[in-house]
């Protein structure tokens, strides 16, 4: 039987031999709220599940895991995606891969004007642009993408991208996580 969100982070709380009060100090939320989001008793933000997700140093999708990983291919219908955006982010942001694999892939739906910055790991990137038109800064560099570009990078350099274009702009990234120390 899975396990449910909050008996995940009970049990990944229990595994590092943390109490209550630790994870309440690194992560900022109260220990009764921790105590009772254990037992299923509350519900988390994806503001505050990205804090325990940066306490245990893990990606957020690791508390969305299945506990059954025997088969030999795995379907992410559209309607599981785990969103790694706030409902109201002018960037929305969808796994498109189960966790823990040696790539990630993400879906990025962004509003005119809209972007994100990048942050420094060790691996390599690609972005391929679905719809619009991006303007992407890559260390000193820019670049402009149309609908149909694909740009590749190693992902150790500092990063932004924006929506130019007037409409939505759909970004496909995909990226390899071996040797990452993020994980």
């Amino acid at each position: 039987m899975a396990l449910s969100l909050g008996q995940k982070i009970g049990r990944l709380r229990q595994e590092r031999g943390l109490t209550l009060q630790e994870v309440s100090d690194g992560s900022g939320l109260t220990p009764s709220f921790l105590s009772r989001l254990e037992r299923d008793k509350v519900n988390i933000s994806v503001a505050n599940l990205r804090k325990l997700a940066l306490f245990f140093n893990i990606q957020m999708t690791h508390f969305f895991e299945g506990e059954d990983n025997q088969q030999a291919g795995q379907i992410v219908h559209r309607s599981e995606r785990i969103k790694l955006s706030l409902d109201d982010a002018p960037v929305q942001v969808y796994s498109l891969l189960p966790p823990n694999g040696d790539m990630e892939a993400r879906l990025m739906e962004a509003q005119p004007g809209s972007g994100q910055q990048g942050f420094s790991s060790r691996g390599s990137q690609m972005v391929y642009l679905l719809r619009g038109q991006l303007r992407f800064h890559l260390g000193e560099e820019e670049y402009i993408l149309q609908e149909g570009d694909t740009l590749f990078y190693r992902d150790d350099l500092a990063h932004s991208w924006v929506n130019i274009g007037d409409d939505m702009a759909t970004v496909l990234t995909v990226s390899s996580t071996n040797g990452r120390d993020d994980r």
